[in-house]
């Protein structure tokens, strides 16, 4: 059985690019479109929880089937969660992105669900089984990883590039 392509109409897929275009710059300033292209965002989401002091750089990119169709989401941080792969980019274990999408769901909810993924792992769900036997097993060690992960990988210089840091 053949799976059905669906889209909207081009005017209204371009006034929904707009609106999460407008709700991006109000509630997530740490994102902007790639060459201005509104179906392509890069930002950066800072660390929270054990994750503090991280920074980590995201792509949201926005399939001509959106908002039937989860956006894709490239995780460029390499990171110690039981839910995102150790791998750059990594993969990224969320119910929002499969099982739980819904066309009323908002770019700015992807984002927020990311950072809230953060502090509330899930080690029932892993995409990095190793984290989550240590998260679940042995925090002490779970956790000095995800210091260490943090300070080596998710620093503000790389997370928004060297020369744009230093400018900021």
């Amino acid at each position: 059985m053949e799976s059905q392509y669906v889209e909207l109409p081009e005017n209204a897929w371009y006034r929904r690019l707009a609106l999460e275009y407008a709700l991006i710059q109000e509630n997530e300033p740490t994102f902007t479109p790639v060459e201005n292209d509104l179906t392509h965002y890069e930002g950066v989401i800072i660390g929270s929880g054990e994750y503090e002091g991280g920074f980590f750089r995201v792509e949201i990119i926005i399939p001509r089937s959106y908002p039937y169709f989860p956006p894709d989401v490239i995780w460029h941080t390499r990171i110690w969660h039981p839910n995102f792969s150790d791998s750059v980019p990594a993969r990224v274990c969320e119910s929002i992105f499969k099982d739980h999408w819904s066309p009323s769901l908002r770019i700015v909810a992807v984002i927020e669900s990311l950072r809230n993924l953060l502090t509330n792992p899930n080690p029932e769900d892993p995409l990095n089984p190793v984290a989550a036997f240590e998260y679940k097993n042995r925090p002490d060690l779970f956790y000095a990883r995800v210091r260490q992960f943090v300070e080596t990988y998710a620093t503000p210089e790389q997370a928004f590039g060297k020369k744009r840091w230093k400018g900021l």
